[in-house]
């Protein structure tokens, strides 16, 4: 049984906070990767590894998807599929 969709109030509220929470996730991953990246240049010890800096880079595309899940939320343009449709994918 699917859910009912939310209200279109209820709806633009949830992708403003999901743009928020993409855009401070975003920031924070960007000064992890700016601090981590100096790091490595200056050849401290304490640096982080080339793992730890992709993983990084990875959470920022994450962040990035997140805020556009978010704007699809808050314009209310989803595309759904019709399953029954005679085309091609």
């Amino acid at each position: 049984m699917a859910t009912p969709p939310l209200p279109p109030a209820t709806q633009r509220l949830v992708g403003l906070l999901l743009i928020f929470s993409g855009a401070l996730l975003g920031i924070g991953l960007l000064l992890r990767v700016a601090v981590g990246a100096y790091s490595w240049n200056a050849g401290r010890p304490d640096s982080p590894s080339a793992f730890m800096l992709s993983v990084n880079l990875v959470g920022l595309l994450a962040s990035g998807l997140l805020m556009r899940v978010g704007l699809r939320m808050r314009r209310g343009t989803s595309v759904h599929r019709n399953p029954n449709a005679d085309e091609i994918l």
